[in-house]
């Protein structure tokens, strides 16, 4: 497995991403994408290998896929899951929900600004994790 990236949830996209800007952080897409199915706005920033997702919700009066875990802070933006690479995501799922310290927050589906896969775990004492298999050639 190796580090895809950082999620993070915000309450204000903008603010979030001007505060990693100012670390240093350039922009991957210029464009904040609309992921429609999950609720919410989604920009991803990076620094060297060090990729950052940023995910505030779209509409606040609907739940999206990030409202939950922002419903518990006040605070400006959070930690909200790491992901991690994986050659086979069914062999990597089946593996850690046989250790019993996992529950599927989100099952096996396809992502959608890459042909890839992604699903979403939530370890008992870690929280949640997003394992992405890259499509094979």
């Amino acid at each position: 497995m190796k580090l895809n990236h950082l999620g993070y949830a915000a309450h204000d996209i903008s603010k979030a991403v001007d505060a990693f800007l100012q670390l240093g952080y350039v922009k991957v897409h210029e464009e904040v994408k609309h992921h429609i199915p999950k609720n919410m706005f989604v920009q991803r920033v990076k620094l060297g290998d060090t990729i950052v997702e940023i995910m505030a919700p779209a509409d606040t009066t609907k739940p999206s896929f990030i409202s939950g875990e922002l419903a518990t802070t006040s605070a400006p933006f959070m930690l909200h899951h790491l992901c991690y690479d994986v050659e086979d995501i069914h062999a990597t799922v089946d593996r850690l929900m046989a250790t019993q310290e996992y529950s599927v927050y989100e099952p096996i589906t396809s992502g959608v600004f890459q042909k890839n896969l992604i699903c979403f775990l939530r370890h008992k004492e870690i929280g949640l994790i997003e394992f992405f298999e890259w499509p094979k050639a």
